[in-house]
């Protein structure tokens, strides 16, 4: 029986069909939507939370969807009061404020398909590395040369270089603090991977990468598409603009972000720089 089950007999049938079936758990913190009709039943709900899970120590309700240039969500709390955790996936630990800096535990099994893809001594660019789940999932479970992190919040840092200690790779990451814009541009040599897991914004970049890539490499793109839109031809082009050509070796849906318009991420081939 999953939690919203409990509340059946506890709430009428027209509040019971507004409550969210499911919420996310970020270490010992849950994250759960709660529309504001129903917002008066909030206190069944986080009873019905902590009957299926004891060991939660905060339940946060989101009220405002990722947004600003730190890409930091808004919540309240209605259960608890401390917002810092500890987040365990692939044999990591990630220290993390979820009220301060972007994470998701949605995007784990992301996080391992392309760290499995990373072949032995490559050299790894991560922009908006926030707390370094990318990073350091690369670091752990496959044989990198160099993996470097950029970030531009500076709490993310801190828990970033933080996590890069708890989880002893420091000998293979590299931690940047700044704006991509300016950092990446002053970075020695190309890179085998660059990864871009900010599908908020991570078209305005693009043109910083040519001075960055090779005939080769791999890079990792996450953008937000309408279901019935030509990705495809949307990202081809969009390289083009800025003479590399590339070769769309798969484009897998990751999430979803509003009716009938989801979060992709395609795995693109550096075929040519002009």
């Amino acid at each position: 029986m999953n939690f919203k089950e409990l509340l059946r007999d506890k709430v009428s049938q027209e509040e019971f069909a507004k409550i969210r079936k499911s919420f996310e758990i970020i270490g010992d913190v849950v994250i759960i939507e709660i529309p504001d009709e129903i917002y008066h039943i909030k206190d069944e709900i986080v009873r019905a939370i902590l009957t299926k899970h004891k060991r939660v120590k905060t339940i946060l309700r989101k009220v405002k969807e990722v947004s600003g240039e730190f890409r930091v969500a808004k919540y309240e709390i209605i259960y608890g009061k401390e917002t810092e955790t500890i987040a365990k996936e692939h044999g990591c630990k990630f220290k993390v404020d979820p009220t301060k800096v972007y994470f998701t535990v949605k995007l784990s099994g992301e996080r391992e398909r392309i760290a499995r893809m990373v072949k032995k001594d490559e050299r790894v660019l991560v922009m908006f590395a926030g707390v370094g789940p990318y990073a350091i999932v690369i670091a752990k479970l496959a044989k990198p040369k160099e993996v470097i992190g950029v970030e531009l919040n500076p709490i993310a840092v801190r828990y970033f270089r933080e996590n890069v200690r708890l989880n002893r790779v420091e000998d293979v990451v590299e931690v940047i603090e700044g704006d991509v814009r300016e950092i990446v541009p002053k970075l020695n040599g190309k890179f085998d991977r660059i990864l871009m897991p900010a599908p908020y914004m991570a078209e305005n970049f693009v043109g910083i990468l040519k001075e960055k890539v090779k005939i080769g490499t791999w890079i990792h793109f996450y953008t937000f598409a309408g279901e019935e839109e030509n990705l495809q031809d949307r990202i081809v082009r969009k390289f083009e603009e800025i003479g590399v050509k590339v070769n769309v070796k798969r484009i897998k849906e990751c999430g979803s972000f509003a009716p009938r318009v989801n979060r992709y991420v395609a795995d693109l081939v550096v075929d040519g720089v002009k």
